[in-house]
């Protein structure tokens, strides 16, 4: 192509007289420049495949005129093609242009070569001889065409190995794992490997980590061969993986971008706590230590092991403690060197003089951590796990139940942790005060006492509420020295089932019949109640003899939990109650309470009845008092249920060979016993009396061979009357 372009170029010259009246400008952009027939123009494209214009303008300065008359041709290198050849007339007066459009569309950095030809005649001028015409002179314009594109490479280093690496656009710059706030420096080189001149219009970073450094003054010119060097910082601020791009941006708009990527670590060291006996634990630098407690002037020691987990070798140049309870021991030689997979040991001692928290540092090499060491004690700390979850406690708090109805049980797991370093010993539980009868508040699941809690261990029972009042209930939980306040209310509990009473419902006087109480349905709390006896009657306010066989008129009473049948007095189920010696009606009236005294007694609580009927007097002894031989007292105790008499009715039977003026003898005692019944003394006795009737006997023969008149008599016969009737009668024989 240069030959044919030098050939070209040759021939041009035949016709320089021609040339010389040619103007030619060509515009590149805002610059415009004269360039001679045969000169040659220099266009420098932005980049590969960017477009650039050439507006060339020829104008004839001749005297006669100008014409074209093929139209213009590239030839040399396709980069340069004729856009727009030109418009209108070919042929040209003096001072008339033409404008021709050339593209420079370049298909490789490579530097592309062509000419530009036109060929053109230009007319002679006329002659004085009419006979001599006028003689045309042949021309070529020519311009030599000269594209430059610039081109670029990214390179990179790292001062790990200063490996020189490509890089290119949209590639990925991996950045070596970086300590945390400590930098790692990417060395750049920009090459513009083209063969024209670039510009490069702004250098630019994204991501928090990653920085430029170094960078020259932008924008700046790239000549082909050329370089921009500059630094790539990455600095992670947290532990993990950052990521960010590189943008360079050149004359033209276009871009070369790449991606950063680092991932930022703890340190290139890993380092681990390897306690004397357990798990070990791992460390991260700025992490605190928490050393095992010690006595004051006693120790605790664990090892410190550092392991070089990275790629690279790494040197340890100091290992120090601050702290004056804090040591360090069996260190290896400083300053020391670790190649990847080694492992280092050494021993941190916690030793206290004093008592109290003591705080340190360890440092190693750039790595440091926070010492923390507590002389030995233990801790305990409380909590409940209730419907919203665990819930700490501490000493004089309070748990606080959540209303419950009366007759149920809730229950609250309770959980003491020692959170010490020495084990703890636990003496006492119990909740304050017992009180009497069932307890409201009661510990369940206890472990047998004195306990001790390891360290991190627990020990746990359980507290039930079980309300027995509609009021609020307190206690006091006390483990060891340590209190607590329990609380809650009762609320009103199920209503009591109907109930039904087994018993006679008459009777007759003195006997003893008994009578039982049942539920109609099991009750869910333990229940206690108490039957009272009373008396109704017409004729008497009160039997006081009507009472139950313990010798009240109150029994009392438990149904059990779960259970329908009152219980009473040893365990029976029944009751024995005396009725008494007055006709009326015996009323038994319940009364229900909980064990906590709450009353479930209905409003109007039905009672049992049992009726004593009016009847005829009863003669419960006939017995015969001093006697003599002339005469008798008559004893007769009775029981009359209308706690009246009307009379009495003596009838004598005489031994065989005796005869009796007579026989039977009545005496009206309307108006004695009326008196008797009346006062106060007989209110004791009831419908009880006694009565004393005296006999003087005689016989008619008076000689001192007769027989004594009471010999005589074989027995007497009684009868008491009342207003119902009389009684049975009963008879005693009188020898």
């Amino acid at each position: 192509m240069k030959t044919r372009l030098s050939t070209l170029f040759l021939l041009a010259s035949a016709f320089t007289v021609a040339q010389g009246q040619l103007l030619i400008r060509v515009q590149q952009g805002n610059n415009i420049a004269q360039v001679a027939n045969g000169g040659t123009i220099t266009v420098n494209s932005t980049g590969v495949a960017q477009p650039k214009t050439l507006v060339v303008t020829v104008t004839y300065t001749g005297t006669t005129s100008i014409s074209f008359s093929q139209p213009p041709q590239i030839l040399g290198s396709p980069d340069f093609t004729v856009s727009r050849a030109p418009a209108g007339s070919t042929s040209l007066g003096p001072n008339q242009s033409l404008t021709m459009e050339l593209r420079y569309l370049p298909g490789s950095s490579q530097q592309a070569l062509s000419e530009l030809d036109y060929p053109f005649t230009v007319a002679g001028a006329a002659s004085s001889d009419p006979t001599q015409p006028a003689t045309s002179t042949p021309g070529l314009l020519v311009l030599g065409l000269n594209g430059l594109t610039p081109e670029y490479s990214l390179n990179y280093s790292l001062s790990l190995d200063s490996n020189v690496v490509g890089l290119p656009p949209n590639g990925v710059l991996p950045f070596t794992d970086t300590p945390v706030n400590n930098t790692t420096l990417a060395s750049m080189a920009l090459i513009n490997r083209g063969s024209g001149t670039g510009q490069v219009m702004s250098v630019s970073t994204t991501g928090d980590a990653f920085s430029l450094v170094s960078l020259p003054l932008i924008p700046t010119q790239l000549a082909a061969g050329g370089g921009l060097q500059f630094q790539v910082r990455y600095r992670p601020r947290q532990a993990g993986t950052d990521t960010g791009t590189l943008s360079i941006t050149f004359e033209g708009g276009t871009t070369y971008t790449v991606s950063l990527k680092g991932r930022g670590i703890a340190s290139y060291l890993t380092y681990s706590l390897v306690p004397a006996s357990g798990t070990p634990q791992s460390l991260t630098p700025n992490q605190t230590i928490e050393m095992p407690g010690a006595a004051v002037n006693g120790k605790s020691s664990v090892f410190i092991k550092i392991q070089n987990t990275s790629g690279l070798d790494i040197t340890v140049s100091s290992i120090a403690v601050t702290g004056a309870a804090f040591q360090v021991s069996g260190l290896p030689f400083l300053p020391f060197s670790m190649p990847p997979g080694d492992t280092q040991l050494f021993t941190l001692t916690f030793a206290p003089t004093e008592a109290g928290a003591q705080t340190g540092r360890l440092r190693i090499g750039n790595d440091t951590f926070d010492l923390v060491g507590n002389q030995q004690s233990s801790r305990l700390t409380y909590s409940y796990t209730g419907a919203s979850g665990v819930t700490p406690l501490v000493p004089q708090g309070s748990l606080i139940f959540p209303n419950l109805q009366v007759g149920r049980t809730a229950t609250v797991p309770f959980t003491v942790r020692n959170e010490g370093t020495a084990p703890a010993v636990l003496s006492s539980v119990a909740i304050l005060p017992p009180g009497s009868g069932k307890p409201v508040f009661t510990l369940i699941g206890l472990p047998a006492l004195p306990a001790t809690i390891q360290p991190n261990a627990t020990l746990s029972f359980t507290i039930q509420f079980a309300p027995t009042t509609t009021s609020l209930a307190t206690a006091t939980l006390r483990i060891d020295s340590d209190t607590f306040t329990l609380s809650g209310v009762g609320t009103t509990p199920d209503p009591l089932p109907t109930y039904t009473f087994q018993g006679p419902t008459s009777a007759q006087p003195f006997q003893q019949p008994t009578i039982g109480l049942t539920l109609a349905s099991a009750y869910a709390v333990n229940l206690t109640g108490t039957l009272t006896l009373s008396t109704a009657s017409d004729i008497a306010t009160d039997d006081p003899s009507v009472q139950f066989v313990s010798g009240s008129r109150v029994a009392t009473f438990t149904i059990p939990a779960g259970s329908t049948t009152a219980v009473f007095a040893g365990g029976s189920t029944q009751i024995r109650f005396q009725t008494g010696s007055v006709a009326g009606t015996i009323f038994v009236t319940p009364a229900f309470a909980t064990e906590g005294g709450l009353d479930l007694t209905p409003d109007k609580p039905r009672q049992f009845q049992v009726s004593l009927a009016a009847t005829a007097p009863q003669v419960l002894d006939l017995s015969i008092g001093s006697r003599t031989g002339t005469g008798f007292t008559l004893l007769l105790t009775g029981n009359t249920t209308t706690r009246s008499l009307s009379k009495i009715t003596v009838s004598f039977k005489g031994k065989p060979g005796y005869n009796f003026p007579q026989t039977d003898f009545s005496q009206d005692l309307t108006t004695k016993s009326y008196v008797w019944f009346s006062s106060a003394s007989a209110q004791a006795f009831g419908g009880q009396f006694q009565i004393q009737v005296p006999f003087t006997l005689t016989n008619s023969d008076s000689s001192s061979s007769a027989t004594q008149p009471i010999q005589a008599i074989e027995s007497v016969t009684v009868t008491v009357t009342n207003s119902v009737g009389a009684s049975t009668a009963v008879t005693v024989p009188i020898s």
